[in-house]
């Protein structure tokens, strides 16, 4: 009996070491995370505080940081959120463990952009309705920038305010599209981005300019392009952005790119001839921009192409050389892995990802996945703060926001912040 456990034990460690661990599981390394439910917005739509997947929603600065929630109790009584009916844009400070604190309420129609410059002062791209006809839907208005020159000393009450984009309220029709993005840059230049009429725009500022400078990034598309991922560069500006003809949309996916003064496109996938695409919209989506720390420009995109499982994506990272792009597929732990967002840190790349109700961190494009032990949000739209936004690559944590986007969990929806060290990460594998 002695001999047979023997051998026994032997064919066992036999097993066990020829076993390699699936990198497509989670694994067992515990990341500690703090988290805390936050103020969110009362309904889903149409512009409930998740929605804007490729705007700035979140940034740091030191200790203190700043989101925005869409206070939207408005549409209660009329489903648009017009100039005679507008939801807020509503502006919080958080500062070290302290509690969130609410400051000044702001028109607007739908979500917009917070940023952070250099000098840790915050601003604010707000969509706000000109309209007033109560079967306005909030989509024509105009695109305003705040500041906030005291918000260090606490001071998000007071505010500085220009004009980047008008409207008449009257007869113009749209002038800025409500997808709007924005990036500020190193220098505190700020650009703001948006797809109307087949063209793609760009409204910028320097930080010491008299007034907003407008490019087209590009004319004559032949599609609209929305819901634009901007990243100012050392070189200029790079801008992610999506197919958006109703109804087959979501097919395409654009680079527009700002490189010493001349602007240049490229279609980065065109899925428009698939043989899905005829009957099924939203083949392509885009999920983050991200400039690293060697000034790479990395894309992150996903595909849905099974045929018989119309959400499952397989998500490709792309980063851009002096002849084109390299491409690899970004494994994934949960097959309905919704959006990836790029972290960087001590050299490496990290994928911060969200499915419908759980949240992973990986290190590299092969690397383990880690389950981060967080509440379930489900429909979850994640933000984190990023370089693009403002926040400094030199700050010491990775702030989230784990907002709903589910519609039956309306109106009381639950959402969160997340603030993770980075020094944490060196514990992913």
């Amino acid at each position: 009996m002695k001999t047979i456990r023997n051998i026994a034990i032997i064919l066992l460690i036999v097993l066990l070491s020829g076993c390699k661990k699936n990198p497509n599981s989670p694994s067992s390394t515990s990341i500690n995370v703090t988290y805390e439910q936050i103020a969110g917005s009362k309904n889903h739509s149409p512009n409930g505080t998740w929605w804007g997947y490729n705007q700035s929603k979140i940034v740091r600065y030191g200790s203190s940081v700043y989101m925005y929630v869409i206070d939207n109790v408005n549409i209660d009584s009329n489903p648009n959120p017009n100039a005679s009916n507008p939801s807020k844009m509503v502006i919080y400070k958080k500062e070290g463990d302290n509690a969130w604190q609410k400051g000044v309420s702001l028109n607007a129609s739908r979500p917009g952009n917070i940023l952070i410059d250099s000098e840790g002062i915050v601003h604010l791209i707000v969509f706000e309705p000109t309209y007033t006809q109560p079967s306005d839907n909030g989509s024509y208005g105009k695109l305003k920038h705040y500041w906030f020159p005291n918000c260090k000393t606490g001071d998000i009450t007071n505010y500085q305010q220009e004009t980047i984009i008008d409207n008449d309220g009257v007869s113009q029709g749209e002038t800025v599209n409500i997808r709007v993005g924005a990036s500020i840059g190193n220098n505190d230049m700020i650009a703001v981005s948006f797809g109307m009429n087949q063209t793609h725009q760009m409204y910028y500022k320097e930080k010491n300019g008299i007034k907003w400078l407008m490019d087209y990034a590009g004319q004559g598309l032949g599609s609209d392009y929305y819901y634009p991922f901007v990243q100012i560069t050392d070189l200029g500006v790079s801008i992610l952005a999506i197919q958006d003809d109703h109804p087959n949309i979501y097919q395409k996916a654009y680079y527009f790119e700002k490189r010493n003064g001349a602007w240049s496109q490229e279609k980065i996938i065109d899925l428009g001839s698939h043989s899905l695409a005829s009957t099924r919209p939203q083949l392509v989506e885009n999920s983050d921009i991200y400039q690293d720390a060697a000034k790479q420009i990395h894309l992150i995109y996903s595909t849905r192409l099974n045929p018989s499982d119309a959400y499952l994506n397989t998500f490709t990272h792309a980063v851009k050389n002096t002849t084109g792009w390299t491409n690899q597929t970004v494994t994934i732990t949960d097959s309905k892995t919704y959006w990836i967002r790029l972290i960087e840190y001590g050299g490496e790349m990290f994928y911060l990802c969200s499915s419908r109700d759980k949240l992973y961190l990986k290190k590299g494009i092969n690397g383990a996945f880690t389950q981060l032990d967080v509440p379930k949000v489900t429909g979850m739209y994640i933000y984190v703060t990023s370089p693009r936004g403002g926040t400094s690559t030199s700050e010491n944590y990775i702030d989230i926001l784990m907002l709903s986007g589910y519609s039956g969990d309306y109106p009381n929806a639950k959402n969160y912040y997340v603030k993770i060290a980075k020094s944490e990460l060196s514990k992913i594998q």
